[in-house]
């Protein structure tokens, strides 16, 4: 089974709501009828729900399975003692010695990634210079790459057999309860993300202060119920794009408010960065909110160097009456319209016919 075939069966659905599988009806069968009922009658999806708990303005998930579940379906939060997957039980497992896996981390190939491609980088330059040298001995050799092995150094597979040390701390006997390692780890979710899993799928429960709050509860604890608020225009973009099926994650390291994948971090790279602005009735509103060209020219400069389309979000802000007005978050959050527009830089070089 391929790695790609597998990561497809691990992460097969989209969001913690599965479809269920109804039996097919055979006519002259009478079981396969009280089936179908039955399957029809408990619904058409199930839904897996996990719990967190909002500690200090965090949504935490300490439960082993909540955790896999989350990640599984939708790759939701972060692992805080990782890069986004909560991998630290498995990776502090191989460093102490106490077990084998087979799977390599998300921390471990993005390692070998990194000397493969410095690798890479190395003869490259060589290839260069020697192509200088050919072009003033006035040869040209189509082949110079197949010939310096350049090409197969850049297919190159990553290899999953990784030499691995023991490598035991002076403090990690504190992690150790009758020679077995303690998952330290939690998941962190960030507040769209919770609320998400909260307003629009009900596939959460959040304690607070070890009592369950609602979902209106919960939005006034996020929200100033300002009709510009951040956290308000952050979710209904958040919800947009989920529920266009894009995976969205959080795009602080890049500057963005999120990134969007195609089907989430282990298949591709992220191909999208949003941020999100407000657009004001009031043009004066606008014009106090309006970021310089600097400011865009900047980000799009790091977003054109990790190689992805940068996506400004125009978020229509409603009049506070209008929002006042509405009995339920579903009427509010339905005030507001979203308009996407795609910069991108122009290179004359790279932009000729």
């Amino acid at each position: 089974m391929s790695k790609r075939a597998s990561l497809g069966q691990v992460h097969k659905y989209s969001l913690p709501v599965h479809p269920i599988e109804v039996p097919n009806i055979v006519p002259h069968n009478p079981i396969s009828w009280v089936q179908f009922l039955i399957a029809y009658w408990k619904g058409v999806t199930v839904v897996q729900t996990t719990t967190a708990d909002f500690v200090n303005g965090q949504f935490l998930v300490s439960n082993d399975e909540d955790i896999k579940t989350l990640w599984k379906n939708g790759f939701f939060g972060k692992g805080i003692f990782s890069r986004s997957e909560a991998t630290w039980y498995d990776r502090t497992q191989k460093r102490l010695g106490l077990g084998e896996f087979k799977n390599l981390t998300i921390e471990e190939i993005t390692a070998i990634r990194r000397d493969e491609r410095k690798k890479f980088k190395k003869e490259r330059a060589k290839l260069e210079a020697k192509q200088a040298e050919l072009k003033k001995a006035g040869i040209v050799d189509p082949f110079i790459e197949e010939r310096l092995e350049l090409k197969n150094l850049r297919d190159k597979d990553i290899d999953v057999k990784v030499e691995r040390t023991i490598d035991f701390r002076d403090d990690d006997q504190q992690l150790l309860v009758d020679g077995k390692l303690q998952n330290l780890e939690t998941l962190e979710l960030f507040a769209a993300e919770a609320f998400f899993l909260k307003f629009a799928l009900n596939a959460i429960n959040i304690r607070h202060n070890d009592q369950p709050i609602s979902t209106v509860e919960l939005f006034n604890k996020l929200s100033s119920s300002k009709v510009d608020d951040l956290f308000i225009m952050n979710y209904v973009v958040y919800h947009h794009y989920r529920s266009l099926g894009w995976c969205v994650r959080s795009g602080i390291k890049f500057g963005t408010e999120y990134l969007l994948y195609k089907r989430g971090p282990p298949f591709h790279h992220a191909e999208h960065a949003v941020i999100i602005l407000p657009n004001y009735k009031d043009e004066q509103q606008n014009e106090q909110v309006a970021k310089d060209f600097v400011w865009l020219s900047s980000i799009s400069r790091v977003i054109g160097g990790v190689r992805k389309n940068l996506i400004i979000v125009f978020v229509d802000i409603p009049t506070q009456e209008e929002f006042d007005s509405c009995e339920t978050l579903e009427e509010k959050f339905k005030l507001y319209k979203i308009n996407e527009l795609l910069y991108r830089r122009w290179v004359a070089n790279k932009n000729r016919d």
